[in-house]
């Protein structure tokens, strides 16, 4: 038997206990999908500072994140490259781990509100 995602588990759980005090419970759903996009370098590398992680290890992660272009092809014609100096790499091993670093310090703002992330 398959098992639902740790997610929808964690959701769930939360929704269960705040219905034991509450008549109703409203919940906001979120896509992420192009989160990745979004990431400021800067604030992820200010982020991977923060952690205790050897220093050889932070000057890779800035340096694998540095030196990445794209082009647009379409028939014969290529475009100009362009560096990208924001997001983060999809499809590598570190992109899901430096999102995660990313979220870490969201909250809430409201007291009474819950995030499952």
């Amino acid at each position: 038997m398959d098992r639902p995602p740790l997610s929808l588990t964690t959701v769930l759980h939360t929704v269960t206990q705040l219905l034991v005090d509450n008549d109703y419970v409203i919940i906001l759903a979120l896509d992420f999908s192009k989160a990745f996009d979004t990431v400021r370098r800067h604030t992820l590398f200010k982020k991977f500072a923060g952690l205790s992680i050897p220093d050889n290890i932070y000057n890779w992660l800035v340096e694998f994140f540095q030196g990445h272009s794209h082009c647009t092809t379409y028939g014969h014609e290529i475009s100009t490259c362009k560096e990208i100096t924001a997001s983060i790499v999809q499809g590598s091993a570190i992109g899901p781990a430096s999102y995660a670093v990313t979220a870490s310090d969201l909250t809430t703002t409201t007291a009474g509100n819950h995030l499952c992330k």
